[in-house]
């Protein structure tokens, strides 16, 4: 199967998305076996281990903001769950 998802940092907590992910889909490039939760749109984060509600959303190595609800991991993370710096 061809690599689908990227992680940059070891300490990333959501790969990005580099095909659009079906619901069901096994997400390949992580180094073990996930399967989105979710229809995932290119380009998006999906969550790679569990989040709890309020700890932050590492991208990049970088925390991008905290999460408004718990993420499981294989879900879809974007501003339904995420809450960016400054909001």
């Amino acid at each position: 199967m061809p690599v689908n998802a990227l992680v940059i940092s070891p300490r990333d907590n959501v790969a990005v998305a580099l095909a659009p992910l079906k619901l069901g889909e096994t997400v390949v490039g992580l180094g073990r076996d996930l399967v989105a939760r979710a229809d995932i749109p290119k380009n998006h984060k999906v969550a790679i281990v569990p989040i709890p509600t309020g700890q932050p959303v590492i991208k990049y190595g970088e925390p991008i903001g905290l999460a408004k609800a718990d993420i499981a991991a294989g879900d879809w993370v974007h501003t339904h769950n995420l809450k960016g710096e400054g909001e």
